[in-house]
């Protein structure tokens, strides 16, 4: 029996209990606003999972958890095309992590992938009975009721996060008379308290700390309900009707219709001039259409200094890429380890480059960008 939809009419719940009750072998493919999402079955249980966000690859969990530098990410990254194995037994076989720490990293990763879903305002999804992932993976063996439950839960939890937190915009700062009370801190609290500074948005810590996005914003809201922080600004996030604007503009820019993309994402920032998603989907189309492309192989490097560097207004995601610039590094070799699409890092290094905050190693007319024609992954 095929089973194929949309997420506002059968909830992931519901689709879950289906595939597990009835012993379904297959692939479920979820579609977002953003990301696309593949879970596999094996007789109603989840033994993998693969997406299409770069924050949800094994590598970005491993320096979530420091068990690895970027270095040693890159490293590996580029010894995989070669050895054509996967990450992690590359990862296992040079010491730097142990197969149990694989394993329990993996099933997390699973595990907060398809969490993240049950937070999807809008989405699609169809079920492919039969069907395996085509990568290889690590393959587990997880109980949907658990999976079923905490998804639940976490849903209810991120409607009263979201009551207080409106959206990764968000700004709050620390209040330093609360802290001395409640002193010795828990690590955790103390750790995201390290990182807040009054100027930062939950967004940039959720990319600073590579961790997801509702972990971030949990450990927020809880510290804020202990009183050690206080909001200095709510955010602003848009519902559902957004939320479908953005697949109906991605769906336009996989089918290279561009300009109809721009005029859809002109209509949700006419109405919210600060939605990350939006902005950054506008980038890269706007990118497109210049139809210039960054050299994978250039190396990039700072045409200042990293204290006037600090002193540019940049967006997180260019602030995270900039500073990953040191001179010796290609393009390709820092995408391997950002967090971000492809497409989107590309747009951002062409921007960089004609601010003039990055140039080419190679110094002028060395070629930095070079024309292309090519949609979204």
């Amino acid at each position: 029996m095929a089973l194929n939809g949309d997420l506002a009419t059968m909830g992931l719940e519901d689709i879950f209990q289906w595939l597990a009750v009835g012993k379904k072998t297959g692939v479920l493919e979820l579609r977002g606003p953003l990301h696309t999402k593949r879970v596999a079955f094996h007789e109603g249980r989840v033994t993998g999972i693969w997406s299409s966000d770069p924050r949800e690859y094994l590598g970005q969990y491993l320096l979530a958890f420091n068990r690895i530098s970027e270095d040693q990410l890159r490293d590996a990254l580029a010894s995989q095309e070669d050895e054509n194995q996967l990450l992690g037994r590359i990862l296992i076989s040079r010491q730097l992590v142990t197969e149990a720490e694989i394993r329990r990293i993996v099933q997390l990763k699973v595990e907060e992938g398809i969490f993240d879903c049950f937070l999807w305002q809008a989405g699609g999804f169809e079920f492919h009975d039969g069907a395996i992932l085509s990568q290889k993976a690590m393959l587990l063996s997880l109980d949907v009721t658990g999976i079923v439950l905490e998804g639940a839960r976490r849903l209810d939890e991120w409607k009263r996060i979201r009551s207080v937190l409106k959206g990764g915009d968000a700004v709050v700062t620390a209040v330093p008379e609360s802290i001395a009370e409640q002193l010795p801190l828990a690590s955790e609290d103390a750790d995201i308290l390290a990182r807040i500074d009054g100027q930062k948005t939950v967004d940039q810590l959720v990319i600073e700390m590579r961790s997801p996005e509702f972990k971030v914003h949990k450990l927020v809201f809880d510290i804020l309900d202990k009183g050690l922080v206080r909001v200095i600004k709510e955010g602003g996030q848009l519902g559902e009707n957004a939320s479908l604007q953005l697949q109906r503009a991605r769906a336009l820019v996989e089918k290279q219709k561009l300009q109809e993309a721009q005029e859809e994402l002109k209509r949700i920032l006419d109405d919210q001039p600060r939605h990350e998603d939006a902005n950054k989907m506008m980038m890269v189309v706007r990118d497109m259409m210049e139809d210039k492309k960054v050299h994978m192989d250039m190396v990039p490097e700072l045409a200042m200094s990293m204290d006037e560097l600090m002193n540019v207004s940049l967006g997180p995601n260019e602030a995270f890429l900039a500073t990953r610039v040191n001179g010796l590094w290609t393009v390709r070799d820092i995408l391997t380890i950002s967090p971000f699409d492809q497409e989107e890092c590309l747009s951002i290094f062409a921007k960089l480059l004609r601010r003039g905050i990055l140039r080419d190693s190679r110094g002028p007319g060395a070629g930095a960008v070079e024309s292309y024609g090519q949609g979204l992954r």
